[in-house]
C-alpha cells in the first residue's frame, strides 16, 4: 500500500493597511502599507491551485516542497512557525504521523522558551 503524504499549506493574500489611503497615489508600492492574511490547511494532495501557495511542506517527508519568499527556512524552522499558530491542527496530524520527531520538536521548542526566560531574568 501507497504511503500517502500529509501536506501543509499556506497561501497569502495581500491587503492595504489603510484601505482609505489607496487613492494615494504611490500608496500601494510602500511594503509597509501592506498586510497579509495567512490561508493554511493540511491536506492529503495537492490540488491544482496550491501551484500557487506560497509554502507547501510535506508533513510526511519532512521537507520544504516549495517555498516563494525569500528567506529560505528549512524544514524545522517553518515547521516551528506553523505549530506557534496552528498547533491544534499539527499536533493532531504529527501525533499520528511520527511521534517521535514531533517530541524531539517541543523539546527544542521549550528549550528556546526556556532560554528566552533566562536570558530576560539575567537582563532584568
Amino acid at each position: 500500500m501507497k504511503k500517502q503524504n500529509i501536506y501543509l499549506v499556506a497561501h497569502y493574500v495581500t491587503r492595504p493597511r489603510d484601505p482609505k489611503k489607496t487613492h494615494i497615489p504611490g500608496y500601494m508600492k510602500d511594503p509597509a502599507n501592506h498586510q497579509y492574511d495567512e490561508q493554511v490547511q493540511i491536506s492529503t494532495r495537492l490540488r491544482k491551485q496550491d501551484v500557487n501557495a506560497k509554502i507547501i511542506i510535506n508533513l510526511s517527508e519532512k521537507c520544504v516542497q516549495q517555498n516563494s519568499f525569500n528567506d529560505k527556512k528549512d524544514f524545522d524552522e517553518l515547521f516551528k512557525y506553523f505549530f506557534k499558530g496552528y498547533h491544534k491542527y499539527i499536533t493532531e496530524v504529527m501525533a499520528k504521523l511520527d511521534p517521535e520527531y514531533f517530541n524531539q520538536i517541543l523539546d527544542e521548542m521549550q528549550a528556546e522558551i526556556d532560554k528566552d526566560k533566562t536570558s530576560e531574568e539575567i537582563s532584568a
